[in-house]
């Protein structure tokens, strides 16, 4: 249990890092004149996240109706 609960917590803290860190002029209030790349496209993530989500409640509502 301890394994699996270090794994979740481990990715979470992952991906928190990585939105931090690409929004770290917005986070600390600082204006950048130049246009930095991001480590993450997160237009995209939220997209696919979107789609996931939507394919599960789909199903979630096939199992569940039959």
């Amino acid at each position: 249990m301890r394994f699996l609960l270090g794994i979740i917590v481990g990715a979470a803290l992952t991906i928190l890092t990585a939105y931090v860190v690409d929004n770290r002029a917005s986070v600390i209030g600082v204006e950048t004149t130049t246009t930095t790349q991001k480590m993450v496209n997160w237009d995209i993530v939220s997209q696919n996240w979107q789609q996931f989500s939507d394919r599960v409640r789909g199903e979630w509502r096939r199992l569940t109706t039959s």
